[in-house]
């Protein structure tokens, strides 16, 4: 059970080092989705959620409005959400992101949605009208994996229909295949069942910092033992070579099939 309380915040915009963007805008303080590698479970130690487990809680934001002026705001490029999914299961009954949403389409900027859920079919005529982007993150078609290490959120399957009905009605589509778990995850294998309806491709590594690391490497040692060395390498020996390779792999896939791209790795 997702334990839910609403806070007041001046603001819902936070200016960002997101490369491409000027401001981030995330509607819920958590998410429901509940991943075990989620980077934004760090928000804890600052909102008071120290003693509760990542995806038990949401704080939905309440605010006089959007505080940003159309000043600040047309023509910046925006990215929502970096911290939470903007259409995790409480934005069913409170709305935040859709509220956003319809202020933007009247002040104008340029944004691109970042989800795991086909909840956002729902707002399917608001981003057209705003010519909004959409990325849609997926990492495996193995259910029962994404089951595992993304417990509450959309199946893949959804996701990818969701993608699809987005493009067919014209929308731009991403596809953000990530995170990249090392030898799990088959990134040639999601672009070939795709790449007729996504505009865009996204990459983004697999990156373990605490208090998350832990979990993960937990998760990896019970259900694929047969990876203990290679996640021994990568993520305790801190050997990055092969996210050096990867790279290269993935850069040549994309310019020989002529992809939109972008590769970003972070190495902790």
């Amino acid at each position: 059970m997702v334990k839910i309380k609403e806070i007041k915040t001046k603001n819902i915009f936070s200016k960002t080092y997101y490369r491409g963007y000027s401001y981030v805008i995330n509607p819920y303080v958590g998410c429901s989705g509940g991943c075990i590698y989620c980077h934004a479970c760090f928000i804890q130690n600052f909102t008071k959620h120290q003693n509760q487990n990542w995806g038990d809680f949401v704080d939905v934001k309440r605010w006089d409005g959007i505080v940003r002026t159309k000043r600040t705001v047309v023509g910046r490029n925006m990215l929502m959400s970096t911290i939470t999914d903007p259409y995790n299961s409480v934005e069913k009954e409170y709305e935040n992101t859709k509220q956003i949403l319809e202020r933007l389409r009247e002040i104008g900027c340029n944004l691109t949605i970042c989800t795991r859920s086909d909840l956002v079919l729902r707002d399917i005529k608001i981003i057209k009208q705003m010519q909004a982007k959409v990325c849609m993150s997926v990492n495996s078609f193995d259910e029962t994996f994404v089951k595992n290490t993304e417990p509450n959120t959309t199946p893949v399957k959804d996701r990818l229909k969701a993608l699809k009905k987005l493009h067919d009605k014209g929308i731009y589509t991403i596809l953000c295949i990530s995170p990249i778990f090392p030898y799990i995850t088959d990134f040639k294998e999601i672009i070939e069942a795709t790449k007729d309806y996504v505009n865009e491709y996204w990459f983004e590594n697999l990156n373990l910092r605490q208090p998350y690391k832990i979990s993960v490497l937990n998760y990896i040692y019970n259900h694929h033992p047969e990876l203990d060395e290679k996640y021994d390498d990568i993520y305790v020996k801190k050997d990055n070579q092969y996210w050096f390779l990867l790279k290269h792999e993935i850069m040549e896939y994309c310019k020989v099939h002529k992809l939109n791209y972008k590769i970003d790795f972070r190495h902790s």
